[in-house]
């Protein structure tokens, strides 16, 4: 018989946390994902390509990423923003195309403001809204999401949800009286050495414009809100 060389970073769904929404099977580009109405969706790991997107839309915990879960990736957000976070840009780079064109304009000794700080993820599609948040909770002045052009994702059309997803972010920094430009979303090709120098650029100087009070701010104002589990037992204990 045959053998399939399948990707090491794939999907892999918690049954007993799955909550049977079929959320993952509709952001899927390559339909690697079964599910039915009232079913746990079951991935063909054969088909999974690993960008991640699933995971990102996932709100109940039960998809995690092979060598990319959201513990690592949070992790380095940590790691990053640990100290004197309001000096530093704070990047999302998918490994493709983002990522790659930081490469190019360093092996092409192009000059950008060494105040960057890239978290690669497999495809921009992969980062989530929490990520983002979390990142803004720590005191990270701006947040840059990039990722391959809109037409152009190693994941077919993967990238539309990172659109969608930026959107609404955009929408609860509104919300919560957070400027909705300190989240910046940008397409950048691996070829596009001078359009990464650029940006980073341009992200310096917004970062420029953002005050201790906005950052603080931000960290209160996006911090989770208590679950109602939690609330009815602090209710109690208090009573």
């Amino acid at each position: 018989a045959g053998q399939i060389q399948i990707e090491a970073i794939t999907s892999r769904i918690d049954e007993q946390a799955c909550k049977k929404c079929g959320l993952c099977a509709a952001v899927c580009p390559y339909g690697a994902i079964v599910w039915k109405k009232g079913e746990v969706a079951t991935v063909i790991e054969a088909a999974c390509a690993g960008c991640g997107s699933c995971g990102a839309t996932c709100q109940f915990g039960a998809i995690t990423m092979r060598h990319f879960t959201d513990d690592q990736l949070i992790a380095q957000v940590h790691a990053v923003l640990a100290e004197q976070p309001q000096e530093k840009v704070f990047v999302f780079a998918c490994n493709w195309c983002s990522y790659a064109g930081g490469d190019m304009a360093g092996i092409s000794r192009m000059k950008y403001p060494a105040s960057n700080r890239v978290v690669r993820t497999m495809c921009s599609a992969r980062v989530s809204e929490e990520m983002v948040l979390e990142a803004f909770r720590c005191g990270a002045p701006v947040v840059l999401v990039s990722g391959c052009h809109y037409a152009d994702c190693h994941y077919i059309n993967a990238n539309r949800q990172t659109v969608v997803r930026v959107q609404r972010l955009w929408d609860k920094l509104e919300k919560a009286g957070v400027r909705p430009e300190r989240l910046q979303l940008e397409w950048i090709s691996a070829a596009e050495g001078q359009k990464f120098a650029k940006v980073m650029g341009l992200m310096e100087e917004l970062r420029k414009t953002v005050t201790m009070a906005e950052i603080e701010h931000g960290k209160e104002a996006l911090r989770p809100k208590p679950k109602k589990a939690a609330k009815k037992k602090q209710a109690a204990v208090a009573s």
